[in-house]
């Protein structure tokens, strides 16, 4: 049988003294009133409740919507080497490095739109545009830094030098 104790027994004796307790067999004469056992239950009630939470954060941290890339395995190795030039080119330089992942993340997700049928479009007020923009969006929304760039929305403007610079890649 498990032994339940009121909540911060543990906290009043010491923990090493709980273990101990812990292990003495549970006397089936002491009677606990109803308040108590109603304490012990919104606790543990209280603590599967956290526990699920941090489960389901957890699983949803793992699938936080992967996106593949569906097109040719030359034109994603080309896309690689161009990017490692660019990163390559500015390390060892003074100032903030170019958002590289950025780009490549952005990249996969034009050619799944692309194959989805939605058409090719830098404008700001093109499909491509605001469902690139959604979808970035979407990415600082869940993000778990607290600096307000990472959480900021994206303009359509930044979306739209994105899209140019995917455009480059592919010429």
């Amino acid at each position: 049988m498990r032994r339940l104790y009121p909540p911060g027994f543990v906290r009043e004796i010491g923990p090493k003294t709980g273990e101990k307790l812990s292990k003495v067999p549970l006397d089936e004469e002491v009677k606990l009133p109803a308040e108590i056992w109603d304490t012990i239950a919104r606790g543990e009630a209280a603590f599967q409740k956290r526990k699920r939470k941090r489960r389901e954060k957890a699983s949803a941290r793992h699938n936080a919507g992967f996106v593949t890339s569906v097109i040719n395995a030359k034109v994603q190795e080309h896309r690689d080497s161009v990017v490692n030039a660019q990163a390559q080119q500015s390390s060892g330089k003074r100032g903030q490095p170019p958002m590289l992942t950025r780009l490549q993340a952005g990249s996969i997700v034009v050619d799944r739109l692309q194959a989805e049928g939605v058409p090719w479009g830098t404008a700001r007020d093109s499909q491509m545009n605001r469902l690139v923009r959604d979808w970035q969006n979407d990415l600082a929304a869940r993000s778990r830094d607290r600096a307000k760039s990472r959480r900021k929305q994206v303009s359509p403007d930044a979306v739209r030098s994105i899209l140019r610079q995917i455009k480059e890649l592919d010429d």
